[in-house]
């Protein structure tokens, strides 16, 4: 039998099997859902399982490894044309040292357990992204909303497992900040997508010809986006 995790969700109307490249399968299911039904969908879609995962491993033998684990030696956001070495040095303090000094960040490591330090040089990096995504993201949103005419009630940065944004029934944007590590103009896809939620909240047929008149090539930007999420840092 296949190892997966549950994940319930209060809005699930229908079951969704996904493949994380860090957590394995993943099964959302709507709160009322038997569980005891899994085994059973899992079976059925174990051909799609096990070809997807082939998939993702040969996507990510292909990432420079200085890219991976828990301690990368480099930090590269498309998005922003935006690159970082990263520098590792023990040091004698209680805590982890995190200072960015031109092309470089430099981490000083306590000489501490090294799960305890991997896990607060994810969370530096993590914030780290997050005031990136916030210095780009927030302006972004307002220049596409000022060129479309579409306007928005506000921006949040968060950090979606499986969104790449949303639009709140009030005109309130939410992107993730690992939208940093897509291209540029799959990055000014979801903006726009989101944005085209103001006027339409649904997916209907207007949302989608508005969306195409504003991104054309948006298909091609989901597409890209798909890869994006098997590219994905393990510190993330």
């Amino acid at each position: 039998m296949l190892s997966y995790r549950i994940r319930v969700h209060p809005r699930a109307r229908h079951v969704r099997l996904r493949i994380d490249p860090h957590q394995g399968l993943v099964v959302t299911v709507p709160r009322a859902f038997d569980q005891g039904r899994i085994p059973e969908l899992i079976e059925r879609r174990r051909d799609w399982i096990e070809s997807t995962r082939a998939r993702q491993t040969r996507l990510r033998r292909r990432i420079d490894p200085a890219l991976l684990g828990p301690r990368p030696l480099r930090i590269e956001l498309p998005a922003i044309a935006l690159m970082r070495n990263i520098d590792y040095e023990p040091c004698n303090r209680r805590t982890l040292g995190f200072t960015e000094h031109g092309q470089r960040l430099l981490v000083q490591l306590p000489g501490r357990d090294p799960d305890w330090v991997d896990q607060r040089l994810a969370l530096r990096l993590r914030r780290w992204l997050f005031e990136r995504a916030r210095v780009y993201l927030t302006p972004l949103v307002d220049e596409l909303s000022r060129e479309t005419g579409l306007k928005h009630r506000g921006v949040t940065i968060r950090s979606q497992r499986t969104r790449w944004g949303s639009c709140s029934g009030q005109g309130r944007i939410s992107l993730n900040a690992r939208l940093l590590f897509a291209s540029a103009r799959s990055c000014r896809y979801v903006v726009v997508h989101e944005l085209v939620h103001t006027r339409h909240p649904d997916h209907s047929r207007r949302f989608w010809r508005l969306v195409a008149e504003l991104h054309p090539d948006y298909r091609q930007s989901m597409a890209e986006l798909e890869t994006v999420w098997q590219r994905l840092p393990d510190w993330l």
